[in-house]
């Protein structure tokens, strides 16, 4: 049982670097290199990449919600457990509660992201999915390296 497990946490550290990579290197790579072209190429290029970095984008949300719930259950999380004030409090329930509203968050504002009308909305929408995805990641270092 720890080999499915252990492929769980890969799954799901894979699927973490998948979607908050794609964000950074569109971020720190794609965009600054599109600033050069006009308007035109700019915008088909912003459509054809939105488009297929969607499917990944909730490709790995799913991938995500799924080894999340598993990898919680291996740990001996069961759904009682997140009404229970003493666990709630407790450091790890605590840090849990955080990294679900986070994830929350990050479902609302890509969904956000996605229907945004102006491209000024649009791109702030996108960096604070980038700012959640991070802190996200964070809470996830402290979850399995400080407890």
């Amino acid at each position: 049982m720890r080999w499915i497990y252990l492929t769980s946490v890969w799954l799901h550290v894979l699927a973490a670097m998948t979607w908050v990579g794609g964000m950074v290197t569109f971020v720190v790579v794609v965009m600054p290199f599109f600033r050069q072209h006009d308007e035109a190429v700019r915008s088909a290029f912003l459509h054809d990449f939105g488009s297929r970095f969607r499917k990944v984008a909730w490709g790995c949300f799913a991938i995500l919600a799924i080894t999340g719930t598993f990898n919680l259950w291996m740990r001996g999380v069961r759904p009682a457990d997140f009404l229970r004030p003493e666990w709630r409090s407790s450091s790890f329930g605590l840090l849990i509660l955080i990294k679900l509203s986070l994830v929350l968050a990050a479902v609302v504002i890509s969904g956000l992201h996605e229907r945004a009308t102006s491209r000024w909305r649009a791109r702030w929408l996108g960096r604070l999915t980038l700012v959640v995805g991070l802190v996200i990641v964070a809470v996830g270092v402290m979850l399995v390296r400080s407890l």
